[in-house]
């Protein structure tokens, strides 16, 4: 589900469900917590890059189908009990993050890249928080981390039509950093990666550290709202209904 590489003190972590377009399943989720954990204690790893396999797509959101075959009891019992270590596990590392975001890059996917340090985008990649559009919200982290990237007005308007929107109009939001050809994305994102690691290690994470501490004041709290609001959509009929395509479809 996931490739790591370690190099001059980079980790490149790529998703690997390249024929779903690396839709995050249970286990791939499963499989973010336990590299980010794990690099995190690494001594030979100074920066993590993500990125998805294949040009299609960094990740398109939620496995959809993997959701339409489980019951609403093991959905909610699985928001209980894992969403915790799953909607920060790569925000929560001290280490700093960079995605390569690669074509779609979609609901959870674009929540994913969120978590992260910095982003870089390729010219193809097209991001969109749809979730609302299939009668939920986006729950992993997505209404409280997209207004403190953006705004709150402009994170609004995204999430509540949904829409899509190109890797340039991403840029001039400041969801991502630069936006560069296609060719070019793993090249950039290592060249960035190399020019961080080669900071000592120490001031690094502190700097992060007191970065993130700058924007954290509320977040826990906003979490907690977003968890909340979440929960009430597992049983409405839009969500069910459009769970039902999903299972039904090849």
């Amino acid at each position: 589900m996931k490739r790591v590489t370690v190099d001059d003190g980079v980790a490149l972590v790529t998703l690997t469900r390249p024929h779903v377009m690396n839709a995050l399943n249970l286990q791939l989720r499963a499989e973010i917590i336990e590299f980010a954990r794990d690099l995190d204690a690494d001594p030979s790893v100074s920066v993590v890059v993500i990125t998805g396999e294949g040009d299609k797509a960094f990740s398109a959101g939620a496995d959809l189908k993997e959701r339409g075959r489980r019951t609403t009891a093991e959905l909610y019992d699985e928001r209980r009990f894992f969403r915790s270590r799953w909607v920060s596990a790569v925000a929560s590392m001290a280490k700093p993050t960079i995605a390569a975001i690669n074509g779609y890059c979609l609901g959870g996917g674009l929540e994913l890249a969120l978590q992260c340090d910095l982003r870089l985008a390729s010219e193809n990649a097209t991001f969109a928080l749809p979730e609302v559009g299939l009668g939920f919200l986006p729950g992993a982290g997505g209404t409280q981390r997209l207004p403190r990237e953006i705004g709150l007005q402009k994170a609004k308007e995204l999430i509540l039509t949904g829409r899509r929107f190109d890797a340039h109009e991403a840029e001039r939001l400041g969801i991502v950093l630069r936006v560069v050809p296609r060719e070019e994305l793993m090249t950039a994102a290592m060249a960035l990666a190399r020019s961080i690691a080669r900071q000592p290690r120490m001031s690094l994470i502190q700097a992060k550290l007191a970065l993130n501490a700058s924007q954290e004041t509320m977040l826990s709290g906003g979490l907690q709202a977003e968890n909340e609001a979440w929960l009430p959509c597992l049983l409405s009929d839009a969500w069910q209904g459009k769970l039902k395509r999903f299972e039904g479809s090849s």
